[in-house]
């Protein structure tokens, strides 16, 4: 069997390489032998290529532009990119038994960006005559006119499955597609294997792991309040290490996370030269990203699959709010009273709920059940070939 992933590999915010590493695991697991292809929809071809440079510049120019005049800049920008680096997606798709498109927040309209690699997806793949499956995606609900065309391109390809991580994801898929056949069901993020694809990392520093996000991206993805203030993540370091815990700073691998946690690191400088707070190495594989993740005792993150790892590792974590998809995963896994999503919540309450968070522990019998839908999901994933 040869499966082609379409997908964000060589993203730098290495959650989208740990999903598609994990889905690629769960694949060669289940059906030992395949083939998987992965292929990263914005034309990387390695982890440390950069596709677009001054990428804050370029979010924040794109932020002062009226909708018209973006949808105009990025479909004249990116759509001749994206057209050069797809042409080499028809070689790749040649003897696949399936494509997958997938997992991620992929299904947003922001601003086209993935609308338009998506119809790009789409295309090769009807040219190739090779069934298809959505699978762990996200999807948001706000995609524009110009955006729904483009993502409809994706029905008109041999598709035989819509996999989706979350309920708000399928609802929002039915009301913007006007829910036509296959159905789409429900189906666990492949990050869930993370534990199974990565195993046990070689060091257990233990303490808490802070995950750092760049608050300027955060509000530029935002579809949801964005949990504490400007001070949230000095005054949870400050709290923690008052109440005798041993506090890592750490990042998803973007740099301008990577460029937050060393800001961040700067004004705390004090707990750092008294050891009480660590600063990790910004990691640069999905690998090192588990692993850094694995060997906390516990962790707080905006960033979602910095929550993903850590509950697949059986970990207490805490997840923050700005994108509805965060709160879906907490309750997904019985973990609601581990998110914080109010704006106004202090470094003080999100430790009070960490706190909570280790007391309680995971629920083991829960946990079990949550990886064996994600197992499920992937054999529900190769009935498709």
């Amino acid at each position: 069997m040869k499966v082609v992933q379409f997908g964000l590999h060589y993203s730098p915010n290495l959650g989208d390489g740990i999903i598609a590493e994990c889905l690629a695991h769960g694949i060669v697991t289940r059906a030992p032998g395949a083939e998987v292809v992965t292929v990263d929809i914005s034309g990387r071809q390695g982890f440390e290529e950069v596709v677009v440079k001054n990428r804050q510049l370029v979010m924040k120019l794109l932020g002062m532009m009226p909708l018209p005049l973006r949808q105009r800049v990025v479909l004249a920008k990116l759509g001749p990119m994206v057209a050069r680096f797809a042409e080499g997606w028809q070689q790749e798709l040649e003897g696949a038994d399936l494509a997958v498109v997938g997992g991620g927040q992929i299904l947003s309209d922001a601003d086209l960006n993935f609308c338009i690699k998506l119809s790009a997806v789409a295309r090769a793949i009807r040219a190739g005559d090779v069934p298809a499956a959505i699978f762990g995606a996200g999807v948001s609900k706000n995609w524009t006119p110009k955006g729904r065309a483009l993502f409809l391109d994706l029905l008109a390809t041999d598709l035989r499955m819509v996999g989706l991580r979350d309920a708000p994801s399928i609802e929002a898929w039915r009301a913007q597609t006007g829910n036509p056949a296959p159905q789409a069901v429900l189906t666990r993020d492949p990050g869930l294997l993370a534990a199974a694809c990565y195993g046990a990392p070689a060091r257990h520093p233990g303490g808490v792991g802070i995950c750092c996000t760049d608050p300027a991206l955060l509000a530029y993805h935002a579809d949801a309040e964005v949990a504490g203030g400007s001070t949230l993540h000095r005054d949870l370091v400050t709290a923690l290490i008052s109440a005798g815990h041993r506090v890592t700073l750490f990042s998803n691998g973007a740099e301008e996370d990577g460029a937050f946690q060393h800001r961040l690191g700067q004004e705390l400088a004090e707990f750092v030269s008294s050891g009480a707070l660590t600063m990790a190495s910004v990691p640069t594989r999905p690998e090192e990203l588990a692993h850094l993740v694995a060997g906390f005792d516990a962790v707080v993150a905006h960033r979602l699959h910095a929550c993903i790892i850590a509950h697949s590792y059986g970990l207490p974590v805490v997840g923050l709010g700005w994108d509805r998809k965060v709160e879906s995963f907490f309750a997904s896994v019985g973990q609601e009273a581990a998110f914080v999503g109010a704006a106004e919540a202090g470094g003080q309450a999100v430790a009070g709920v960490l706190e909570a968070a280790m007391a309680r522990g995971i629920d083991a019998d829960r946990h079990a059940r949550v990886l064996a839908e994600a197992w499920d999901a992937i054999d529900r994933l190769l009935a498709c070939a």
